[in-house]
């Protein structure tokens, strides 16, 4: 492989199966390994201390010696707490440090195919990655030996460069169907005029082939074993059948992938019995037994693709091909669903490449876009370093190329020129003496070819036309698509105190970004309360609810940080700042102290829930559940029910709940399940109550209007007009956070309207011993409070408010913060 300016290796590290793909003078291929395959299995097998095996024959070891083997780490990728324990070795590993052995194997298959093995490589990682996950990915290439430089791209975004590399066509909607091992994304993608840009992403990391695997095994598999053979509790959590559950994950995987072409499959195994012997299990898997099994994960798929598009602001029949990626599209079920235009898509599938290395080929497309990282050259003593300012991948025939040259000392740059040639162009290019500016610098247009890359020389001559040495002196061009630039998958913001999400950067931004806005405190912070703190949590995810999305760091302002007493309602400015690798940094300026504060964004210290509060979370869902299924719902909550009962959401949960007590991916899994399940149903009830808000919302709004008209400055009413215009926009938008939130607004103007009149403290006095439970003390101050209404004294009245007000809980006395007179 010659020398290339562009990085033009692409990996895809896949939960089940991984690929490497390189591009060489604009064509791209797959590299095989050692067995001649173009895919190597996502596994590791370690049966003494220094032996590794990866790929298809640690594969094969994983149900027979599953105390030794490995697979399906890539779930479990950013946890802290996350090993995998090989006894014969004597070893312990982390999913990082096991996918780094995977790519270490795709790097000599690299190296043994370009002749060295190559410095970096563009990686992909799932679209619904989280930020400690898509770290985890950096750390694994660079104990793979990769160097620091290893760009990540999102696999529907690899995959629709690959399909976009072999498409002619001038304009296009797309939406890319990933299904693969592990986790599940969909990409509603644009070409226009050679520019390719990800327009919307959605998905799921934790739905993948491995859950209907593990539901055949569940479902069809393991009650069948348990009949046929008399095994007693052959449950995926009982760890006296881990070898036997391992070696039916394994066959329902092979039966799966040869369903794809035949109506049935016989299925003939060894499962280990625990002492020595072995059993053989017999059964015959029918197509439509997998179908019927599949079904709630196709769905589940096929709904996020709707959402996807619905983001997007468009429909299916916009989309002019549904691109098909990963090995569970070869399902023929699969295919018959989404081209059913009712059930599934009706978008035109297109399967004109092999699902199981497109991603890899389109991540070295990518590759091919990115320059190789280069150590900056110094100057030495006769000798010349350019800095070279140019786009690899151009949609023009005639890019341009530019630079500035830079000497070992000061240098008068009259009569130095540089030319651009390419000898092996069609026809070949030379470009005439381009003349450098006072500070070195130039700028041409070059001509390239259509169908191949254009590499050029830079040779730099000076005022005596002699030619002198620079390094770099080389660059190349490839035409094709362009890429509009990384996005983030997630939106980024701060959870509110009424635990409402303030987004900053939204899903979609092109990367690099920044972002800042301005949020007021929700309490007062004292020098002298050594226990007081201000916390603003930092959070990823698209829920209006801050607590519904993924906390991801944690501002906090604290007594010892702060020079005077911060009163409640002081300013802060958030600043956002995330790179192309989507390192973020947050931080916080509270300009009346004049201090800055840097939120710990803590990637290392990810665990999941434990498994008691799971199983707590999961009752809650059930019950919600149970109580929607029994109520008489709105059309609207009623088809929001149906779609997760569809999608068989609650048994998908419980399921991973049950397997979280034996496996740190299960219970990653099940809490992201769970905090999907608690936004939906938060939705569901929103919709069931949504006449119920309305009416209080347009109740309050007219209660306000007969105050101002009484009483309301020229202040108030315009307040009430902003009120109107922005309820009416909740209402007719069906937005019922945004209708809570105006109901608390227009709540507010009212109180502040009613303390004007004369009978304010009877209101407040009696609005507070209703939420009050009685006590001595609470029912002494009642009677001295109705005595005081009786006698007309304000100031007792308002004193004996006060003390009521203290009694309160703190969550109660919240909700009357700004009532009760200080």
């Amino acid at each position: 492989m010659r020398e290339s300016d562009t990085i033009d290796v692409g990996i895809d590290l896949g939960t089940t199966n991984s690929a490497i793909a390189v591009v060489e003078d604009g064509t791209v291929s797959v590299v095989k390994n050692n067995d001649g395959w173009d895919i190597t299995p996502s596994a590791i097998w370690l049966p003494k201390p220094d032996t590794i095996h990866v790929g298809r024959r640690a594969r094969s070891r994983v149900g027979f010696d599953p105390d030794n083997a490995a697979a399906e780490f890539k779930q479990e990728m950013g946890l802290a707490d996350a090993r995998k324990e090989f006894v014969s070795a004597g070893r312990s590993l982390t999913p990082q440090e096991l996918s780094a052995e995977v790519l270490k194997s795709l790097r000599a298959d690299a190296a043994h195919h370009c002749g060295a093995a190559p410095e970096s490589a563009v990686i992909t990682v799932p679209a619904a990655f989280t930020l400690n996950e898509n770290k985890a990915t950096t750390e694994a290439a660079e104990l793979a030996g990769f160097g620091p430089s290893c760009p990540l791209v999102q696999e529907p975004t690899a995959a629709a460069f690959a399909y976009g590399f072999h498409d002619s066509s001038d304009r296009g909607y797309w939406m890319v169907f990933d299904f693969g091992g592990g986790t599940f994304d969909a990409a509603v993608v644009s070409k226009r005029d050679g520019d390719l840009r990800v327009l919307n992403h959605s998905g799921d990391r934790y739905l993948g082939g491995k859950l209907i695997d593990w539901a055949l095994v569940e479902r069809v598999l393991a009650p069948a074993a348990s009949a046929e053979l008399g095994l007693r509790d052959l449950r995926r959590d009982n760890p006296k059948w881990r070898a036997v559950l391992a070696r039916l994950k394994e066959v329902a995987e092979e039966a799966k992938i040869q369903l794809s072409r035949s109506a049935q499959f016989e299925i003939q195994t060894e499962l280990n019995d625990g002492r020595g012997g072995a059993w053989t299990f017999e059964y015959t898997l029918r197509r439509d037994q997998l179908d019927s099994i599949a079904e709630p994960f196709y769905v589940r798929a096929i709904n996020l693709c709707r959402d996807g598009l619905t983001e997007a602001s468009l429909k299916t029949d916009d989309i002019d091909r549904l691109l098909l990626v990963g090995g569970v599209t070869l399902s023929p079920g699969l295919r018959e669903r989404l081209a059913d235009p009712r059930h599934g898509l009706g978008i035109e599938l297109d399967t004109s490449l092999d699902p199981t290395t497109v991603v890899a080929r389109g991540a070295a497309i990518f590759a091919s876009t990115i320059r190789r990282p280069r150590a900056t050259p110094v100057a030495v003593a006769g000798e010349f370093v350019a800095e070279l300012s140019y786009e690899p991948s151009v949609s023009t025939l005639t890019p341009t190329a530019a630079g500035r040259i830079i000497g070992s000392s000061t240098t008068d740059w009259t009569g130095y020129s540089v030319t651009l040639a390419n000898p092996d162009g069609q026809p070949p290019f030379r470009s005439a003496r381009i003349a450098l500016n006072a500070n070195g610098a130039f700028a041409t247009e070059v001509d390239i070819d259509a169908d191949r890359t254009s590499r050029f020389t830079v040779e730099l001559t000076d005022d005596t036309g002699t030619r002198r040495k620079l390094t770099p002196d080389t660059l190349s061009f490839t035409y094709g698509i362009e890429f509009g630039g990384p996005r983030i998958a997630h939106s980024l913001g701060i959870q509110l105190a009424d635990r409402s999400f303030a987004p900053m950067v939204r899903k979609g931004a092109t990367l690099p970004t920044k972002a800042r806005d301005y949020f007021r405190t929700s309490s007062e912070l004292q020098r002298n309360d050594s226990d007081a703190v201000v916390r603003i949590p930092v959070v990823q995810g698209e829920r209006s609810r801050g607590d519904r999305n993924r906390e991801v760091g944690m501002l906090e302002i604290r007594p010892r940080d702060i020079r005077i007493d911060l009163p409640a309602g002081s300013e802060v400015e958030v600043a956002f700042e995330i790179d192309t690798s989507s390192l973020v940094t947050v931080v916080a300026v509270v300009p009346l102290v004049e201090a800055q504060f840097e939120a710990e964004i803590n990637l290392d210290n990810v665990r999941p829930a434990t498994v008691q509060a799971l199983e707590v979370r999961l009752r809650e869902v059930e019950d919600r559940f149970s109580s929607l299924t029994a109520s008489a719902l709105s059309p609207e909550a009623q088809r929001r029910l149906q779609k997760l009962d569809g999608e068989n959401a609650l048994q998908t949960v419980r399921d991973q709940v049950r397997m979280a007590k034996v496996d740190v991916g299960a219970a990653a899994a099940a809490e992201d399940r769970l905090r999907d399940l608690e936004a939906e149903l938060d939705d569901i009830e929103d919709a069931a109550g949504l006449p119920a808000l309305v009416r209080q919302l347009q109740g309050l709004i007219e209660e306000a209007a007969g105050l101002v008209e009484q009483s309301g400055s020229p202040a108030d009413r315009q307040e009430l007009t902003e009120a109107r215009r922005r309820s009416q926009d909740a209402i007719d938008s069906g937005d019922a956070a945004a209708m809570r939130t105006q109901v608390e607004r227009v709540g507010t103007l009212l109180v502040r309207l009613e303390q004007r009149s004369p009978d304010w403290p009877v209101k407040l006095f009696y609005g507070l011993i209703e939420v009050l439970p009685p006590s001595t003390q609470v029912n002494s101050l009642i009677r001295e409070g109705k005595q005081a209404i009786s006698a007309r004294d304000t100031r007792l009245l308002d004193a004996v408010n006060q003390r009521l007000y203290r009694l309160m809980p703190q969550a109660e006395q919240e909700k009357f913060i700004g009532v009760v007179k200080a």
